[in-house]
């Protein structure tokens, strides 16, 4: 293995600044108007911060920085070591922001890591001169492992999951870390080094993500959640879960809760077990939270269960409402549960939120209308529809590359609310942004659905709240690209 020169010789207290930067305009859509906390970047603190180094979070995202202000602000903090975390669409603006802060502090160890950097490290490290090095998979403790090994003297040849530049400028990977982190190990996220009150809920409250459990047993072709955290679910203690949100509601007032889990209801017996231990602390009535998860993965007594521990919203993946198009998919799941599913979280008094994944490479015109037929039928209060992207590394992508279907190699338009990146077998990228679009002015500019929002707005008593995310959504969706 070709050696490396450590740069990082640092006498005294080690300074780390960890970047998340500035997104949300670029993904702003009816279906996404909060703007959440960094929760990666908050547990690598946290460790950090336990092994007594000098840490700090700048969250451009939620100050609303620029990326020249973003520059500025790490400047002035004149980090040892400067992190930044992205994905797709943010890689190579991240790789931009860490060749600037590269020129003004030569000094600076700049790194990246996260889900786009895990699956492409070494293109990655081509296309971006201003990274040093990439930490590839979780980071939460190896992080800090990785920086002490560092200022012991070590090489980064001799550490596992990192990729860098080798003496003659190539990029060089060394093997993957083959370890796991254990979540009930990690302290909770160091949220004080967050803006917490930026972080707002649609109905005025304030805001935070927590994380009940990484991995998902799902096999979905278009999903790169396993490449960064195994194809295990491993789940946290419920009582660990609770007691955060206890924690999190009485330092800082939080009141609303998003979890990050892929597949929240996957452990039934875990949920069960979270509610309980929620129940027993008494958050329920104190805060609200909502998940993510499959229509195969509830039924109505899960449900009412979530539903008393305090959930208010569950939001499930249709993706389509074509069979054919589902199991190409690798999804696992039949058109008749997405109807079950939502009805029988309606029936436990639940907002439901539904997710629509539009233009697979196997979409038809046929295949649209069932989805549109599905949607309708499903009757969601919140929708998201969403084109097609086959991220890096994953079997979708890989699908596309074997069919000779054209993917786009500029990662800044991986968003996938906003563009289709692939060159569809059948439709243009016209054809596919006007069926998004009439997809979305159909469902959101009908009377009930204004009337259904006002009156979940009014239950929850934040009338204000809510006027000012209907605002935003209306902007968003007449703005929809043509």
């Amino acid at each position: 293995m070709e050696k490396s020169q450590n740069k990082l010789k640092v006498d005294g207290t080690l300074r780390v600044l960890l970047v998340a930067p500035c997104y949300h305009q670029r993904i702003s859509n009816v279906a996404q108007t909060t703007v959440g906390p960094p929760l990666g970047l908050a547990y690598i603190a946290s460790v950090l911060e336990q092994r007594g180094v000098d840490v700090a979070i700048l969250d451009a995202n939620a100050l609303g920085l620029d990326d020249g202000e973003t520059v500025d602000a790490v400047v002035q903090h004149r980090p040892h070591v400067a992190g930044f975390t992205a994905v797709t669409p943010t890689v190579d603006q991240c790789g931009g922001l860490a060749a600037e802060v590269l020129r003004r502090l030569p000094s600076c160890l700049t790194v990246l890591g996260g889900i786009h950097a895990s699956a492409l490290p070494e293109e990655t490290l081509r296309r971006l001169p201003g990274v040093e090095l990439i930490v590839r998979g979780e980071a939460d403790t190896r992080f800090a492992d990785i920086l002490q090994s560092l200022q012991g003297g070590a090489d980064l040849a001799d550490i596992p999951g990192v990729t860098f530049r080798g003496d003659d400028g190539q990029p060089v990977s060394t093997p993957p870390s083959t370890a796991y982190e254990d979540l009930d190990a990690l302290p909770f996220p160091a949220r004080h080094l967050l803006p917490m009150e930026r972080y707002v809920s649609p109905d005025g409250h304030g805001f935070s993500t927590i994380l009940g459990a990484r991995g998902c047993p799902g096999r979905c072709l278009y999903c790169s959640v396993n490449q960064l955290f195994g194809g295990r679910l491993r789940n946290r203690a419920p009582e660990l879960v609770a007691r955060e949100m206890d924690e999190t509601n009485r330092r800082f007032g939080t009141r609303t809760f998003g979890f990050l889990d892929d597949t929240f209801t996957t452990n039934r017996g875990w949920v069960e077990g979270l509610c309980r231990a929620m129940t027993e602390l008494g958050l329920p009535g104190r805060v609200r939270w909502f998940c993510l998860t499959r229509v195969d993965r509830v039924t109505p007594e899960l449900l009412a269960q979530m539903k008393t521990a305090g959930c208010f919203k569950v939001e499930l993946g249709i993706e389509s409402g074509d069979q054919q198009v589902l199991d190409s998919l690798g999804k696992g799941t039949r058109t008749h549960q997405v109807l079950d599913a939502f009805r029988w979280a309606k029936e436990a008094g639940m907002e439901t939120m539904a997710f629509v994944m539009l233009f697979s490479p196997d979409e038809t015109p046929l295949s649209l209308r069932n989805t549109w037929r599905l949607i309708f039928e499903a009757d969601p209060d919140i929708l998201q529809a969403s084109f097609c992207t086959p991220y890096p590394g994953t079997d979708m992508a890989l699908r596309c590359e074997r069919r000779g279907i054209a993917v786009s190699d500029d990662w800044s338009r991986y968003i996938f609310l906003v563009d289709p990146v692939m060159d569809h077998p059948i439709f243009s990228r016209c054809e596919m942004l006007g069926w998004q679009r009439r997809l979305l002015r159909a469902f959101y500019l009908r009377p009930r659905i204004a009337l259904r929002l006002v009156r979940a707005a009014a239950h929850s008593g934040e009338l204000s709240g809510f006027l000012r995310s209907a605002l935003a959504a209306a902007a968003r969706l007449i703005g929809v690209r043509s």
